[in-house]
C-alpha cells in the first residue's frame, strides 16, 4: 500500500539508527489509524523512548506518492524525530493489522465524506490487508510447524541439509560504486544507474561485477562466489565501515534492469533519485568523521573525495566541496501591459551563479546537487521542501494587484531561506502592510439537519469574501487608499479557515462550507466557537441555539458524624441540569477534552431524527469539582445521602471547594477528627507495653507510635522500612498495644509460605504471652485448625492458603490484618490481591521493603486494600497518574506524593544508621518439603539403626568417622535432595531453596548486594545453574578459582551484579566484600564462629552500610536440634559448633541419638 523505502528518506541515518532500536525494543506502546480518505492516511502512536518517557506522534501520508504530508511528535525535537521513525519502522511490519482493526471500528460504506468509488477502493484495500493478513499468519505458521518436526525427527535433525554450514572465512574488500553520469543529468523522475567494482588483494586491477544481483544476494546470504577464478565468500563484514554502510543502502534500494538477454544490463542496477540524495549524504558523512579513501586513481587538485563514488569510470571520483551552496532570487519587473514580476531562481556558489537547469538537485531529507562531477551540500536551514517548489516559483508570475500581497506575505517567508535581490523594483509601487487587527464574520445556517457557514474578512471597515483568494482589479479599488494600496494578510486568512472549518466541506456550488453530521455540528457549536470568539463573531441561528443548554449547576455538600462508628455521613444535593448524571460521563468528556454532553443519549430509533438536547460545559469549571467528587465516591450526581469511612475524612481539604459552585459545609465534629488525622493536634504516645522483650531502637519505637497514631485516627499504612531495620517487631508491638486495648483482639498475618513459621518464631519470641497458630497443611488439616481461631490472638497463614480457605476467613472478623511482602498483591487482578481485599478488619497495615517496584499502579493496588477508594477507581488512576505526560504527569505525581505521604513510612538503612546495631542476625524458618521429609526420615532412621550397631560392635570412640558422615548426610537433605541422591535438581524438591529464592527476589528488587555463603560446592552449582535460567547476574568462587581478587573487586565495583556465590570455606575467610550489605548462610556449620567470620567479610571497616546476615533453618531437623541445644547445653554447644572432627568426636552418644531424632 505504502512504500515505506521512500518515507524513510526524509530522515538522517542516525535517526533512522535509533528508530529501528525503538521498534526492536518493543518501545511502540499504542498505534492506529485515525484517519483514512482516498488521498492521505493519518497514523497515531504513542512511543516509549530510551529514558522511560512517552511521546505522542502523528504522521499523515499520500497513500499514492508515499510522502509525509504533516508529521509531528510532542518531544522537544517536534519533527523528523527517532519517534517518528520508530513509527515508520513498525507501520512496515503491522499496517495490514492497523487496516483491519480500523475497518472494525469504522464503517467506511456509510461515510458521507467519500464517494462511491473512493470507497470501493478503500473497501478493495482493506480487503488486501486482511488477504496479506492471512498469508502472514499461514508463513509464521508453517514456519513454526517445520521447526517443530525438524526438531522432533531424529532423521530430518541429522540430515546434511539441516547441518549447519561449516564456517567459511570472508574475503575483504575495497567497494567501488560508478554511476552513469547520462542518467544525472536526464529527467528527474528516471533511475539512476550504476555499476559495481572491487578491488581484491590477490588482484593488481580492480574487477568489475558481471552479475549484479548474483553479487548482492551472495553477500546478504553469505553465499560462496566465485570471483577472479576463486571461490570465495562476501558479506558486510568484507568491506571497511563506510564501504559496509554504502552497501547496505544499495542492497536495500537497487532495482535490477529486467532486460536479462542484454550482457550488459546483468551488470548494471538502478536506485531512485531520492536515495542516491541519501547515499550522497551518507557519504558525505562519512568522509567527514573519518579519513576515507581518495578513490582508487589521485587527482591533482585539492578537493577531497566522497569515499567508495566514482562518475562514469573509476579514473573519475566524485569530489565534493566543503563549501555551501545557497539559494538566491532575482526579480524582475514586466512593463505594462504585462506588468508582472517575475521570480528567477539561482544556485549561488562563492562568487559564481548557475541556472537550476543546469544541475542535478536531489530532494532528500539532507538535500544537495551535483554541478559538472562535485557534489555540493545545501546549508541545514535549506529544506527538502523548499527545492521542491522551485521550479513552481520559477514559472509564477505576480500581477499588480497582487504586489501587496507578495510584500507583505511571500518575500518574509522566502527570506527565511534564500537571499532576494532586486528589491528596489518593489519601492515603486507603494504597498501598505496591513497593521490592525483582522477581523471575521462567520454566517450560519442550519437547515435540514446540516449547517452551512459563509466566512468574511474585515480591513478597517473594508469587507471581502473568504472566497476571494486572488483579487482581481474590481476587487482592488476597495483597499486602495491615497497613499498607496492595502495589502491582505493571507497568512492569518488561511489559519482561521483552517481552525474554523477544519471539520467541514466545501460545497463548490454553493460557496459555503457544511457539516452534515450532528457531531460535527456539535464539536463546531461547543468547541470551535468558544475556542475563537476572541477573534470571530459569530451569527447564528435561533432554531440553532435552541438545542444547547450551557451549564449552571450548584450543589451543596455537607458532611456530618454519622451514629455509626467509623463512619461520617455526605448529604448532596445538586440544582441545575447536571442533576442526574453519572460521574463517569463527565470523566470521559475531561479525557477527551469534549466541553459537552448529549442529554438524549439514550433516545429510541423514533427520536433519532431529531437534534439532540446538548449541555455545554465548562472544562475548567467541572474539572477540579469532579475530581473532588470522584474521591469522595460519588457516582452520580444526584440528591443523596451515604456513609464513608472516616479515613477519607484526611483527603477531603474544606478549602479546595473555594472558587467553586458548591456550598461546603464540615461539622465542627469532623473538623477535630480530620485536625488530629493530620497531626494538628497532639496524641500522646502510649509506652512500649512490658510485654514486648525487645529493647527497641529509636526509630522503631517512633514507627510503632506512627502505627497506633493510624490506628486511633481510623487510618491505616504501609510500614516500608528498608529490609533489616525490624519492621517484625514493629508489627509484633503494635499488636500487642491493640490487644492490652482490647482483649478480644484478634491480629490475622498473611505472607509468603517460607515465612510461615518464621512469624510464629517471631511471635514467641518477642511476646510468648500471644496465642500464635500458623493455619497450614492439608485441607483437612486446616479445616481442622480453623475452628479453633477463637481460641487465639495471632492467626498465620500465607497467600496461597488464604485463597483457598476465604470463604472462612471472609466470615470471620479481625482487629487487625497485616500483609508481610506485600508485593503479593501489587497485581490488582491476582487471586492473592482479590482474596485480601475479601478479609474484614477495623485496622490494616502492610509490611513491605518496596511499595513501588516497577509501575504506579502497584500503589494503587496496595492501597485499595488498605482504604479502598481513597485513589479513586483504576481506570481514573491510569488516567490521573499513568497516561499523562509532560508537565501535567509532574504536577499529578507530586499531588499522588502529597496524598498518599501520610500513610507510608518508609527509612532507609543509611538514614537510621546511628540507632542500629553493627549486625542484623535474621533466622528464617521453613518446613521440609515432601521429598525431603522422606528422604529425611527415611535415612535417619536406617542410619541410627546402623550406628546402634557400630556401636554395640566397636564402641562409640571408634566410629567417629561414621557419625561425622551420617550428621553430614542429613544436613545435606535439609539443603537439596539433589546434593544427598547426586542427580539433578528439580523445581519444588527443597522448601529451603524455595525460601532462598523468595528472599533473594526481595533483596535484588531493593537493591541489595548479597553474599551466599554454602559449605557444598554441589549446592553452590545447583544455585549456579538456575541463577543462569531466570537470569540472575551473580559473582562465583570456590577452591578452584583463580584470581580470586578480580572477582572480588569486580563484585564489589559493579552495581549490576546483585550476587556473590561463594565457598564458605574458600572464601570464609581473607576476603574483602565491603561492596555487599546483605549475607546469607544457607546451611548451618558446626562451629558458629566461621560464619561469623564469613559474615565479617562484609561488616568490616570500609563498610558504609548496615549489614542483614540471614540464616536459614529446616523446622524439626538436626538443624533446628543443633540451635535447641546451644540453647540449652553450653557443653555440648563446644562440641557441636567445632568446625573439625575432633568436636564431632567429642559429642557423646546421647547427643548423638538426639540429633538422629526424626
Amino acid at each position: 500500500m505504502l512504500n515505506f523505502r521512500k518515507l524513510r528518506q526524509d530522515f538522517s541515518s542516525a535517526i533512522l539508527k535509533e528508530g529501528r532500536q525503538l521498534y526492536d525494543k518493543s518501545r511502540i506502546l499504542q498505534a492506529k489509524i485515525i484517519k483514512l480518505d482516498n488521498e492521505t492516511i493519518r497514523f497515531s502512536s504513542k512511543v516509549l523512548s530510551n529514558y522511560e518517557s512517552t511521546y505522542e506522534s502523528e504522521i499523515e501520508v499520500d497513500r499514492f506518492e508515499s510522502t509525509a504530508v504533516h508529521t509531528n511528535c510532542d518531544c522537544p525535537s517536534r519533527y523528523d524525530c527517532q519517534h517518528l521513525a520508530a513509527l515508520i519502522f513498525f507501520l512496515e511490519d503491522k499496517i495490514d493489522s492497523l487496516l483491519i482493526e480500523y475497518s472494525r471500528e469504522s464503517d467506511i460504506s456509510t461515510d458521507e465524506n467519500l464517494e462511491s468509488h473512493e470507497k470501493q477502493e478503500l473497501i478493495e484495500a482493506i480487503k488486501e490487508a486482511e488477504n496479506n493478513e492471512v498469508v502472514k499468519q499461514d508463513a509464521r505458521y508453517q514456519k513454526q510447524v517445520l521447526q517443530e518436526y525438524v526438531a522432533s525427527s531424529d532423521v530430518l535433525s541429522h540430515s546434511p541439509f539441516f547441518l549447519p554450514q561449516a564456517e567459511s572465512s570472508l574475503a575483504s574488500a575495497e567497494l567501488a560504486v560508478i554511476f552513469n553520469p547520462q542518467s544525472l543529468q536526464s529527467d528527474k523522475k528516471s533511475k539512476i544507474e550504476f555499476q559495481l567494482a572491487l578491488r581484491l588483494p590477490f588482484r593488481s586491477k580492480p574487477l568489475q561485477i558481471s552479475q549484479l544481483k548474483g553479487f548482492l544476494e551472495a553477500v546478504r546470504y553469505e553465499e560462496p562466489l566465485f570471483v577472479g577464478g576463486r571461490r570465495l565468500f562476501f558479506s558486510l563484514k568484507s568491506f571497511d565501515s563506510h564501504g559496509a554502510s554504502i552497501l547496505q543502502i544499495i542492497m536495500d534500494h537497487a532495482r535490477m534492469v529486467e532486460n536479462t538477454q542484454n550482457e550488459r544490463a546483468s551488470r548494471i542496477a538502478q536506485i531512485d533519485p531520492e536515495v542516491f540524495g541519501l547515499l550522497l549524504a551518507r557519504t558525505h558523512e562519512i568522509a567527514n568523521s573519518q579519513s576515507g579513501p581518495r578513490g582508487f586513481k589521485d587527482l591533482d587538485d585539492d578537493l577531497p573525495v566522497l569515499p567508495c563514488l566514482y562518475l562514469g569510470s573509476l579514473e573519475m571520483p566524485l569530489r565534493y566541496a566543503p563549501n555551501f551552496v545557497t539559494l538566491r532570487f532575482q526579480l524582475e519587473y514586466l512593463d505594462p501591459p504585462a506588468a508582472k514580476i517575475l521570480f528567477k531562481p539561482k544556485l549561488v556558489i562563492g562568487d559564481s551563479c548557475l541556472n537550476t537547469d543546469d544541475v542535478t538537485l536531489f530532494e532528500c531529507a539532507q538535500p544537495g546537487m551535483i554541478n559538472q562531477d562535485t557534489y555540493y551540500r545545501f546549508p541545514p536551514h535549506i529544506k527538502r521542501t523548499h527545492l521542491l517548489n522551485i521550479n513552481t516559483l520559477r514559472d509564477m508570475t505576480v500581477p499588480e494587484p497582487l504586489f501587496g500581497t507578495l510584500v507583505e506575505n511571500s518575500l518574509p517567508e522566502l527570506k527565511r531561506f534564500a537571499e532576494i535581490t532586486n528589491t528596489e523594483i518593489l519601492e515603486k509601487f507603494v504597498t501598505l502592510p496591513f497593521t490592525g487587527k483582522l477581523e471575521a464574520r462567520c454566517v450560519l445556517t442550519y437547515l435540514d439537519g446540516e449547517l452551512d457557514a459563509a466566512l468574511y474578512f474585515s480591513y478597517e471597515g473594508q469587507e471581502v469574501s473568504s472566497l476571494a483568494s486572488k483579487l482581481k482589479y474590481e476587487d482592488i479599488k476597495s483597499f486602495a487608499t491615497e497613499q498607496g494600496v492595502l495589502a491582505r494578510n493571507l497568512v492569518e486568512e488561511r489559519q482561521i479557515i483552517e481552525e474554523l472549518f477544519q471539520d467541514f466541506v466545501f460545497n463548490t456550488q454553493t460557496g459555503a462550507y457544511v457539516a452534515k453530521t450532528e457531531k460535527k455540528i456539535v464539536e463546531f457549536m461547543t468547541g470551535v466557537i468558544p475556542r475563537n470568539q476572541h477573534r470571530v463573531q459569530f451569527e447564528c441561528p435561533q432554531n440553532l441555539l435552541d438545542q444547547f443548554i450551557y451549564d449552571e449547576t450548584t450543589f451543596e455538600l455537607k458532611l456530618d458524624a454519622s451514629s455509626t462508628i467509623g463512619y461520617y455521613d455526605i448529604d448532596l444535593k445538586v440544582n441545575g441540569a447536571l442533576r442526574g448524571v453519572k460521574l463517569e460521563l463527565l470523566w470521559e468528556c475531561l479525557a477527551a477534552k469534549r466541553s459537552y454532553l448529549d442529554l438524549d443519549a439514550k433516545r429510541t430509533k423514533e427520536m433519532s431524527s431529531r437534534f439532540s438536547k446538548i449541555l455545554v460545559l465548562d472544562l475548567e469549571r467541572i474539572s477540579k469539582l469532579v475530581q473532588l467528587y470522584d474521591e469522595l465516591g460519588i457516582k452520580k450526581l444526584d440528591e443523596h445521602k451515604e456513609k464513608k469511612p472516616l479515613w477519607n475524612l484526611a483527603t477531603i481539604d474544606p478549602k479546595a471547594f473555594d472558587g467553586l459552585p458548591v456550598k461546603f459545609t464540615m461539622s465542627e465534629k469532623l473538623l477535630e477528627i480530620r485536625s488530629q488525622m493530620l497531626g494538628q493536634t497532639a496524641i500522646t504516645p502510649s509506652p512500649i507495653p512490658k510485654e514486648v522483650k525487645a529493647e527497641l531502637r529509636p526509630y522503631q519505637a517512633e514507627g510503632v507510635n506512627w502505627l497506633e497514631r493510624l490506628r486511633l485516627m481510623y487510618l491505616n499504612g504501609i510500614l516500608a522500612d528498608d529490609m533489616g531495620l525490624g519492621k517484625t517487631v514493629q508489627a509484633i508491638t503494635a499488636i500487642t498495644q491493640n490487644k492490652l486495648k482490647n482483649k478480644d483482639a484478634r491480629a490475622l498475618i498473611v505472607c509468603p509460605t517460607s515465612l510461615l513459621y518464621n512469624w510464629k518464631e517471631e511471635l514467641h519470641r518477642f511476646n510468648p504471652k500471644l496465642r500464635a497458630i500458623v493455619i497450614d497443611g492439608i485441607p483437612n488439616q486446616r479445616k481442622k485448625l480453623l475452628v479453633k481461631l477463637d481460641d487465639y490472638d495471632v492467626i498465620i497463614t500465607s497467600y496461597t492458603l488464604l485463597q483457598k480457605d476465604i470463604e472462612t476467613y471472609s466470615q470471620e472478623s479481625f482487629s487487625y490484618a497485616i500483609l508481610d511482602e506485600a508485593q503479593h498483591i501489587k497485581n490488582r487482578g491476582t487471586r492473592n490481591a482479590k482474596s485480601v481485599k475479601m478479609i474484614q478488619a477495623a485496622h490494616r497495615l502492610i509490611l513491605t521493603g518496596t511499595p513501588i517496584e516497577n509501575s504506579l499502579d502497584e500503589l494503587w493496588s496496595l492501597m485499595d486494600f488498605l482504604m479502598p477508594g481513597f485513589l479513586g477507581t483504576y481506570e481514573r488512576f491510569l488516567e490521573n497518574y499513568i497516561r499523562v505526560t509532560g508537565e501535567q504527569q509532574v504536577k499529578n505525581v507530586e499531588y499522588l506524593r502529597k496524598k498518599v505521604s501520610p500513610f507510608i513510612m518508609r527509612r532507609m538503612k543509611s538514614d537510621v544508621l546511628h540507632d542500629l546495631p553493627p549486625v542484623s542476625e535474621i533466622v528464617y524458618h521453613c518446613q521440609l518439603s515432601d521429598v525431603q521429609m522422606d528422604l529425611y526420615r527415611s535415612y535417619a532412621a536406617s542410619a541410627r539403626d546402623e550406628l546402634v550397631k557400630l556401636v554395640k560392635r566397636d564402641g562409640f570412640d571408634k566410629v567417629q568417622i561414621h557419625v561425622l558422615a551420617t550428621l553430614t548426610r542429613l544436613k545435606q537433605i535439609c539443603c537439596h535432595p539433589a546434593i544427598f541422591a547426586k542427580e539433578k535438581a528439580e523445581l519444588g524438591d527443597s522448601s529451603k531453596y524455595d525460601m532462598l529464592i523468595e528472599l533473594l527476589q526481595t533483596l535484588v528488587e531493593s537493591n541489595h548486594k548479597t553474599v551466599i555463603f554454602s559449605q557444598y560446592t554441589r549446592m553452590l552449582q545447583i544455585m549456579r545453574e538456575d541463577f543462569e535460567q531466570r537470569g540472575i547476574s551473580f559473582s562465583y568462587l570456590d577452591g578452584s578459582t583463580k584470581n580470586r581478587m578480580g572477582i572480588v573487586k569486580e563484585f564489589n565495583e559493579n552495581p549490576k551484579i546483585p550476587v556473590f556465590l561463594v565457598s564458605l570455606k574458600a572464601g570464609g575467610t581473607g576476603l574483602n566484600l565491603v561492596g555487599a550489605d546483605t549475607v546469607i548462610h544457607y546451611d548451618m556449620w558446626w562451629n558458629p564462629a566461621v560464619e561469623n567470620q564469613a559474615t565479617d567479610r562484609v561488616h568490616r571497616i570500609g563498610q558504609k552500610n548496615s549489614v542483614s546476615s540471614y540464616k536459614l533453618i529446616t523446622l524439626n531437623t538436626i538443624e533446628e536440634k543443633i540451635v535447641e541445644m546451644q540453647r540449652r547445653k553450653k557443653g555440648l554447644v563446644k562440641k557441636v559448633v567445632s568446625c573439625d572432627d575432633e568436636a564431632i568426636a567429642k559429642l557423646t552418644w546421647e547427643d548423638v541419638l538426639e540429633l538422629l531424632q526424626t
